[in-house]
């Protein structure tokens, strides 16, 4: 969880523990609830590194013995019941305007899956939209 102190707010930066952010390159600021497919990168990540090397090792579903293959598929669900638990619902973001050629994008501040922690967020936006 995160507290108040972790943002701070003067009138040239907006900062976030160690991540400064200049209020000059700042077009909006929003609190997002993400959906599975905002996690699905987290998620695929997870299943991936629970049980991506026994995958790789199996040539043929055929010709695997039954072990290896209740290892790896009960390795394959620890890692998806792994990943849905980490992942977060909320996200504070800031519509950041970059010096170079990316241009202007959503970056994601924070994230969380507390609600106490979205209305941090949404706290953390009422005070960015008023320098912003």
């Amino acid at each position: 969880m995160y507290k108040n102190t972790d943002f701070n707010l003067d009138s040239k930066e907006f900062r976030f523990k160690k991540d400064s952010y200049p209020l000059s390159k700042i077009n909006n600021v929003r609190v997002k609830k993400l959906s599975f497919l905002d996690n699905l990168g987290q998620v695929l990540f997870w299943v991936c590194v629970f049980s991506g090397a026994v995958w790789l090792v199996i040539p043929r579903l055929e010709e695997v013995p039954q072990w290896l293959l209740v290892l790896v598929l009960s390795l394959t669900v620890v890692g998806l019941v792994f990943a849905l638990f980490r992942c977060s619902k909320y996200a504070l973001q800031v519509e950041f305007r970059h010096i170079d050629e990316t241009g202007v994008q959503w970056v994601n501040v924070a994230k969380s899956y507390s609600k106490s922690d979205c209305e941090l967020f949404e706290q953390q936006v009422l005070a960015l939209k008023k320098f912003v």
